[in-house]
This record gives structure tokens, C-alpha cells and sequence, in this order.
């Protein structure tokens, strides 16, 4: 019997392979039942088959609505996991959700999200987040947020599946009464040797490793952290060569139009990290590290993250992640984000992982994964090595050195006098109570208008907060105005102990109760100066504000792209300099400049390291 399905299955191979999609575009086409589209995958996972005769993978995805005419008596219809199959990695059918009803421990309202599919011990395992236990399970019942890691098994990939009784990892205090850790995200890594490692959590708390019991039911050993409280979400651990790679997401996933998700990536040498970036930093330090992977790039894609890695039937690795269509963000406005499955190519380029050629979420039509062994010459090469920074020609350079503000220099609601100065050493200006976002336009600002066309700002900076809980929201840095509610922010955070540089955009709301503000992270502080990036260009009615952070003024990391309408009724931009969030911290401007971009150059949009190779 065996040997007449190796048979079938070589006579398949041709045939299946023939029908296999040549080339994709995103996103990925997830097709229901009767033929309509998927139009939300978040949180996706792929699993391959290893009993299947055929290639065959299966893409899981988070509890969500799936389809805007499915709806219950509450509303949208939440489909409770649902999985796809696909033979070549780009057209996808609908399966099955993988339960019908919430399984206990779950409570009876609870999220099912980041389902992790895994084979082991000869069956099927799906790990999940459970948002909210029973009571039962709970250290404290009648709360809503003592989430947890729960598994159910079976003997096929699409179930039927029998959730365990119990919880792989159990509720996590943070604190008295409801204050629980935030027990999301499960991911499997499993060793040649039989090991498995369960990473698990979120921004609240950080996240953690343990190794897995032997038979996938619980974890062992103290948990170690490999993610900095507040910054990370999402695991995704995959072993290249000699190192284990952590991806992990940052920021809020779901903000509609002002999505500013990412993928950053670290490297260890144990399953257990510690996991460094390319500058070795550590993805759990204070001040934290994490090389952006997946920014969003100024097309239609924003928000890219929360991947899976995988391996197609030739061994060239692909990742599955779901991000936002700016152009349609809704699935329903303003509660939830559209959150649709993308496919990219990953090559290995000097011992990391570069998604989509360093370019971002792709949008145009690309080669597809390959089916089996030896179609590997079908597939695109890797990119050339990316441009250098742009060429231009310096417009002004100011080091604040003199006694008293140059005349291109305005304050909008100037500070006390006690607390800025000039001289020998730069600007230094102690950070303010006020702040903008939303409907608080409180912080001072000093501006410079910005001239016409395509330009860059530099600026190097120091933010003198200690990494310790007590600087809350302290920031300086960079802001391109058109008004106080219309604004893009590059600026050194200080939160809590987190020190990060953050890249955000405010915009005037399209409808009442959409969001304003959305944020992105681009980088480490350094120590003590910090070196900020702005670069402005103009495209029709639209600006694409590219940012860059750096240590040393000569390594840059790259933040991603916002896109913006600024300056609307023809009014000029102006370039602002900030130092608010309160707490009287000590900020230094030690040098801006201003350049304009060459024109020849203009379409590029990320300054990078040349000379790279594949590996």
C-alpha cells in the first residue's frame, strides 16, 4: 500500500506542479467557501504537512472576522481560528475553524489569538492565546485579562482538535487584584535533538523563553526574558546556519490608517538568547535594540508584522505576516483593522535575514515559492546592494552657539527662560510639562520654515533621562509641521525605563472617533548623543518622511516611511525642535542642518550599507 502511494504521488508531482502559481501579488488570495476572498488574516502561521503525499501547507490565523457578510446576532461573526490549505504557498481554501466554540479553560467571552500549529510526539498541536480564563483557572476570578497559553491536539492539521484541560502557561501576576502579564503570542522552536523551546508574552511584561515538557503540555525551568517590557510582541524564532533568529512586532497593530507596526530581528547563538541586533544590542535592554526588518515603505502596505518563517519545497525562505491597506484599513471602523496576509521572499545576507530585498511589504507581481527540491532557479535573485545616502547640497547648519536665537528661529508658546539656553555646546532645553497629541497642542516648539522641494534634516541630540520607572513620556527631537494636528515626529524616548527613538504621525481625523496618532520605533538611543534623520519628500499633494536613527552619526537604522498631507491650503512646512513629556530632563541640541535632496537620487527612499552578498 505504501509503495503504490509513493507511486500515485510521483505521477502527481508533475501535474500539481504544472497547476502551481508562477508568480503572486499581494495580498495572498485566502478563498472561502463559495468563492469570496478572506479580507482578514492576522497573526498568521504556516505549518507543512509531513504526512501529506504532496506538498501541502496550512495557514492558520488569529479569531477575527473573516468576511463583512458574515454576521451574527452581536454583529460580525468572529471565526474562531481559521485555517487554509495550499499546495504551492500562494492560492489558499478555506478548511475549517478550528473550534466551533470557545474550549475551556477558555471564558465563555474570550479571544483565541496567534494560534502556532506544531507537529509533535506524532500529532498535531495547536497552541493559542487565551485572552480571558475561567475562574476555575484564574489566581483571581471574575477578571478579564489573566490570559494564558492553552494547546490542543489531533491527529490531522485541520482537527478535529481536543484542547487540553489544563493551561501550558498558567496566568502571570503583575500586581494585586486583575493586574495580570500579558500571556500572549505562543511560539514553538524545535531542535534536531527533540528539544522544544515555547516563547510566549507581549508588551505587558515582556517576553519569555522555557523549554517545553517532553510531551508539549507544559513548560519547564524558570522562565528568562528576551524582550524588553513595552516593546515587543509576536515571536517568531527559526535556526539559520549557527544562530537562532528572534522576529519579533512592535507597536500598536491595529491604529486603521496610522498602523505603525514593524519587524524588527535579533540573533543568538542559544534558543535561550540573549538576542542581539546588528549593533549588538540586546532585544531586553533598557534601551533596547532590534534591526527593523519589515518597515512599512511608503506604498500602499503599512503596519507589516506579527510573521511566520518558512522554508518553500526548494528550501528558499518566505515569510507570511499581515499588515494594512492605507488605502482600505476597516474592516469596521473604527474597532477593527484590516489586517490582510502578505507573502515575501527572505534571503540570508551577511548572517541576517533581508525581507523583500530591504524594500518593505512588496506590491508588484514577484516570482511564486517554489513547489519541490529543484525549482530553485525559478525564482527571482536577490536584490542589488542598496543605494548609499542621498547626495544634496547643505542649505543651512546651526550649532545654537551663539548667545541669543538666529532670526529663522520662532518659538510657538516659548518655554520660561529658565529652562533653555544657547551657547558653547549647543541648545540645551530642560523638558517641558507639555505635549502634542491629540487634542493636548501644549508643548513649546521652536521652528524654522522648510524650504521648497526635497530635503534632509540631521540633528544630533542628548536626552540626559536615567534608565530607570520614573521618566514617563520624556522625549526630544524632530518634528515636520504643518500644524499643530498635522505633524510627523522623530524623537529619544524615555518611558518607564524604556529608552527607544520613536517615529510617529498625526493627522487630522477623516470621521469622528478614528485615531490620530500612530507610531513607529527606528532604533537604540545612543550614549549619551543620539544622531536623527528626516527626509522630506514631496509627491503630488502627498510628503513620504523617511526616518533614521543612529549611535555614531556614521551607522544608521532605518524607521520606515509615513506617508502625509501636510501643509494643505499652501501653507509652508516648518521644521520643529521639541523637548516636552514634563520631568525638568536635560536635553541638548548640539548641531541641525538642512539639505536638499539631488533630484537624480530622489526616488530613493533608504539610505543602506553597500557591498552586502547573499549567503
Amino acid at each position: 500500500m505504501f509503495a503504490r502511494m509513493i507511486l500515485l504521488a510521483a505521477l502527481a508531482i508533475p501535474a500539481v506542479t504544472a497547476m502551481a502559481a508562477t508568480e503572486y501579488r499581494n495580498p495572498l488570495e485566502l478563498r472561502l467557501p463559495g468563492g469570496a476572498l478572506a479580507q482578514n488574516c492576522a497573526d498568521p502561521a504556516v505549518l507543512r504537512d509531513p504526512q501529506a503525499v504532496l506538498p501541502t501547507w496550512y495557514l492558520y490565523c488569529t479569531t477575527d472576522p473573516v468576511s463583512k457578510a458574515e454576521k451574527d446576532g452581536k454583529g460580525w461573526r468572529f471565526r474562531l481560528m481559521p485555517i487554509y490549505r495550499s499546495h504551492d504557498l500562494v492560492e489558499w481554501e478555506f478548511v475549517t475553524d478550528a473550534f466551533a466554540d470557545r474550549p475551556a479553560p477558555a471564558a465563555r467571552t474570550a479571544g483565541l489569538w496567534a494560534p502556532e500549529p506544531v507537529y509533535m510526539n506524532g500529532r498535531f498541536h495547536l497552541y493559542y492565546t487565551i485572552t480571558d480564563v475561567d475562574d476555575a483557572h484564574s489566581p483571581e476570578p471574575g477578571c478579564d485579562t489573566d490570559s494564558a497559553i492553552g494547546v490542543a491536539t489531533s491527529a490531522s492539521p485541520v482537527g478535529p482538535w481536543q484542547p487540553m484541560s489544563g493551561l501550558v502557561v498558567p496566568p502571570r501576576r503583575a500586581g494585586p487584584g486583575c493586574k495580570f502579564h500579558w500571556t500572549y503570542d505562543p511560539d514553538v522552536l524545535a531542535q534536531d535533538d527533540g528539544r522544544h523551546y515555547l516563547y510566549y508574552g507581549s508588551y505587558g511584561g515582556g517576553m519569555f523563553v522555557q523549554r517545553l515538557a517532553a510531551d508539549g503540555r507544559s513548560v519547564q525551568g524558570a522562565p528568562i526574558r528576551i524582550g524588553t517590557n513595552w516593546r515587543y510582541e509576536g515571536a517568531e524564532v527559526v535556526r539559520h546556519g549557527d544562530h537562532y533568529y528572534l522576529f519579533a512586532s512592535s507597536t500598536n497593530c491595529c491604529a486603521g490608517p496610522l498602523t505603525g507596526y514593524a519587524l524588527y530581528v535579533g540573533r543568538a547563538t542559544r534558543p535561550e538568547g540573549p538576542f542581539l541586533d546588528r549593533q549588538g544590542v540586546d532585544m531586553a535592554a533598557a534601551r533596547v535594540g532590534g534591526t527593523p526588518v519589515l518597515p512599512q515603505s511608503g506604498n500602499r502596505w503599512i503596519g507589516p508584522g506579527h510573521n511566520t518563517v518558512f522554508q518553500d519545497g526548494a528550501g528558499q525562505w518566505w515569510t507570511i505576516y499581515h499588515a494594512v491597506d492605507r488605502n482600505e484599513p476597516w474592516f469596521a471602523a473604527p474597532d477593527l483593522t484590516r489586517r490582510l496576509a502578505l507573502l515575501d521572499r527572505v534571503d540570508w545576507v551577511d548572517g541576517w535575514p533581508v525581507v523583500a530585498g530591504g524594500k518593505g511589504p512588496s506590491d508588484t507581481a514577484l516570482p511564486a515559492p517554489a513547489f519541490a527540491a529543484g525549482d530553485a532557479d525559478a525564482l527571482r535573485p536577490p536584490l542589488g546592494p542598496p543605494a548609499e545616502a542621498d547626495a544634496g547640497r547643505r542649505l543651512w547648519h546651526e550649532t545654537f552657539a551663539a548667545p541669543r536665537l538666529g532670526h529663522a528661529w520662532q518659538w510657538l508658546r516659548r518655554p520660561p527662560a529658565a529652562d533653555w539656553r544657547t551657547g558653547k555646546g549647543g541648545l540645551a532645553w530642560r523638558t517641558g510639562a507639555g505635549d502634542l497629541y491629540g487634542d493636548v497642542n501644549t508643548a513649546a516648539v521652536l521652528t524654522r520654515a522648510l524650504p521648497a522641494g526635497d530635503v534632509r534634516i540631521d540633528a544630533k541630540l542628548r536626552l540626559d533621562a536615567p534608565e530607570d520607572c520614573c521618566a514617563t513620556h520624556v522625549q526630544a527631537g524632530l518634528v515636520v509641521l504643518g500644524d499643530d494636528d498635522n505633524y510627523v515626529k522623530l524623537v529619544v524616548l524615555a518611558d518607564a525605563g524604556l529608552h527607544q527613538v520613536e517615529f510617529a504621525k498625526e493627522g487630522s481625523p477623516e470621521q469622528a472617533n478614528w485615531p490620530r496618532y500612530g507610531n513607529t520605533v527606528a532604533g537604540t538611543p545612543g550614549q549619551p548623543w543620539t544622531w536623527l534623520r528626516l527626509e522630506i519628500r514631496h509627491a503630488g499633494a502627498e510628503q513620504q518622511i523617511a526616518a533614521w536613527s543612529s549611535q555614531d552619526g556614521k551607522d544608521w537604522v532605518g524607521g520606515g516611511v509615513w506617508t502625509h498631507r501636510l501643509g494643505q491650503g499652501g501653507k509652508p512646512l516648518r521644521l520643529g525642535l521639541v523637548a516636552m513629556g514634563g520631568g525638568a530632563r536635560q536635553a541638548v541640541f548640539a548641531d541641525v542642518s538642512a539639505t536638499r535632496l539631488s533630484a537624480e537620487v530622489a526616488g530613493e527612499q533608504r539610505p543602506r550599507p553597500s557591498g552586502r552578498r547573499r549567503q
